[in-house]
């Protein structure tokens, strides 16, 4: 199979946009009914490779139209109200988040999100991260920093 890379590909946000509305959409699973989906949507191309802004723009709307979330539109607006946390603040609960999201920026965690970190924690655990008790958490900061020094990933302490 022979790759071909574009640089400076302005339309890939939204083709990555498009694929990830296309997973939360459970009937889009089959190849055919996804290209049938898209030759409806966009004048009758198939690939989003060859669809123009406005295709795929309109594909994106097919999407949400077919039951992909509409997510609200984040705002820096002064005066927002903070999304609330799903956890209690701990100083361990602190620690593992940074050292996640740390891990996430070097490359080592594919996922940043909070539900892949809830996993890890069960997994390491067999506890939820918002009843997690010391021993528990320091479990969790102790892999996590294993797996840091394993990457060669530095961290300050």
């Amino acid at each position: 199979m022979t790759t071909v890379t574009v640089k400076n590909d302005r339309l890939q946000p939204l083709r990555v946009k498009v694929q990830t509305l296309r997973r939360l959409v459970p009937a889009m699973a089959d190849e055919d009914t996804w290209r049938a989906f898209l030759g409806l949507a966009a004048d009758g191309l198939t690939s989003t490779r060859a669809m123009t802004e406005r295709q795929l723009k309109a594909v994106v709307d097919g999407l949400h139209k077919a039951g992909a979330p509409r997510t609200a539109a984040r705002s820096g607006r002064a005066g927002a109200v903070p999304a609330k946390s799903r956890y209690a603040a701990s100083p361990q609960l602190g620690k593992i988040r940074a050292l996640w999201i740390t891990l996430a920026d070097a490359g080592v965690i594919r996922d940043r999100s909070d539900t892949a970190l809830e996993a890890f924690v069960r997994n390491r655990t067999g506890q939820d991260v918002g009843r997690l008790d010391a021993a528990a958490a320091g479990r969790a900061i102790e892999a996590l920093k294993a797996m840091a020094r394993r990457k060669g990933v530095i961290l300050e302490s």
